[in-house]
């Protein structure tokens, strides 16, 4: 067993997972899920309340948090009512601790039991979470957190506001500044307070320097 930090995780940040639960017939579920670490023993998984998934998890009181970089997964457990049959029996297999499914294809497991509920704003529920196992090959996976992907973005685009600025395209240089923001947007929600937050801070600075305010 493998902890949290290793696959990725960090307090307080928000990484894309798929989280599968089992209905009280038996029959797997598994959605796309943003999910925060609360410390290395405990995440926060955060459903809207008409969904499956908060159902599952209010009567079965555990869950797989499925870890996985292929977008077909993502693809296929988004949007399974646009497929005949939803998403393939074949591709769940029983959790090892909990009374879960877990997906086949993915490259590592967080098996978790529920420990608390808070309703929220917006039709959401806050369910705090007790890691009971975590599932990973000697080289664990990263869990994908979309603070790194718009950081990343965010930089590219800020190294071509001079050269854009020195070469006249101000509408092109302030299209990217817009993009910049977009991408601090996503920064501030899902890992605030966090590195990648400080460096899009200083994008910014550097934006409304090189871009101009737009």
């Amino acid at each position: 067993m493998t902890d949290l930090a290793a696959l990725g995780f960090s307090e307080k940040v928000i990484v894309e997972t798929i989280v599968s639960t089992y209905d009280i017939d038996g029959r797997p579920n598994a959605a796309p899920m943003g999910v925060e670490a609360q410390d290395m023993q405990h995440v926060f998984v955060r459903p809207y309340l008409p969904s499956s998934t908060y159902r599952n998890l209010h009567l079965k009181k555990c869950a797989v948090i499925n870890i996985t970089s292929n977008p077909e997964l993502y693809y296929r457990t988004a949007f399974k009512d646009n497929f005949e049959g939803g998403v393939p029996l074949e591709w769940f297999e029983k959790a090892e601790f909990v009374d879960a499914p877990r997906l086949a294809m993915a490259d590592g497991f967080i098996e978790v039991s529920v420990e608390e509920e808070r309703d929220l704003d917006g039709g959401r529920c806050e369910v705090l979470c007790k890691v009971r196992s975590i599932i990973a090959p000697e080289k664990p996976p990263m869990a994908y957190c979309r603070a790194v992907f718009a950081t990343i973005e965010a930089i590219i685009h800020a190294t071509r506001l001079a050269p854009l600025m020195a070469s006249g395209r101000e509408e092109e240089a302030h299209r990217l500044v817009k993009l910049i923001e977009h991408y601090r947007g996503i920064v501030d929600r899902v890992a605030p307070g966090s590195r990648y937050s400080e460096i899009m801070d200083n994008l910014m600075r550097m934006a409304d320097f090189r871009g101009g305010e737009s």
